[in-house]
């Protein structure tokens, strides 16, 4: 057994970010879903007694339990040899900080909290409710505006050129949930830059080892 746990949902974006943050760092670890609750449901006593808060993913490295995507990310790349997952210059720390911020105060809730997860559980009734069209082309636009900003800092290949860092990994697993909705690919194919880095990460092995093998569901949600 690893001395390193990671407690989450293979469905969850944030997760699969932790799980790529370890594959690419060249870790062993164990991935934990026993008793995590699903979407939408209560914190169990397995992730509540871990984070107060009743979030996954959570991180278990001996006397260690640590929660927030951003601060196991970071945790895993300071603590562990193997190649770095962030810039080295100060201002380019700065800058990855940002986009970290960015990641999982505005593109996580345009993307995934707004749009994403509304598409995926919506009910017939709510998707012929005109408002609920009128919303959803709302986020749309959102995010269409969001990936432009994106476009220009992917002109590159990755954020920070060749070195695919923590906000790429964060980035990256929320676009394939994009990817999977209606207009989602129309979206990304407007953001040239965008895409090419996306098609990057596709063939990367971390992303292959942590595809989260969409239900159904979620590829038939229009």
């Amino acid at each position: 057994m690893s001395e390193l746990m990671i407690i989450g949902m293979p469905r969850s974006s944030l997760t699969r970010t932790v799980r790529i943050a370890c594959i690419e760092k060249e870790i062993p670890f164990e991935f934990s879903t026993r008793n995590v609750q699903l979407p939408g449901q209560r914190a169990t006593p397995e992730v509540s007694n871990r984070n107060p808060f009743g979030k996954v993913p959570v991180l278990v490295h001996g006397k260690l339990v640590l929660y927030e995507t951003a601060a196991i990310c970071r945790y895993i790349d300071d603590t562990f040899s193997g190649p770095l997952l962030r810039p080295v210059h100060t201002e380019k720390i700065a800058l990855m900080n940002q986009w970290i911020s960015l990641a999982m105060t505005r593109l996580d809730q345009n993307i995934i909290r707004n749009f994403v997860i509304p598409m995926v559980f919506a009910n017939t009734k709510q998707r012929h409710d005109p408002g609920f069209s009128v919303r959803m082309n709302q986020m749309g636009d959102l995010i269409a505006h969001d990936l432009g900003v994106l476009d220009d800092a992917y002109v590159d290949g990755w954020l920070f050129g060749d070195r695919f860092t923590i906000p790429d990994m964060m980035i990256m697993p929320m676009l394939h949930y994009l990817n999977a909705m209606p207009g989602g690919p129309e979206m990304i194919a407007n953001a040239p830059n965008v895409k090419a880095a996306f098609t990057r990460f596709k063939a990367r092995s971390s992303a292959a080892q942590t595809d989260p093998l969409l239900p159904d569901q979620i590829l038939k949600s229009a």
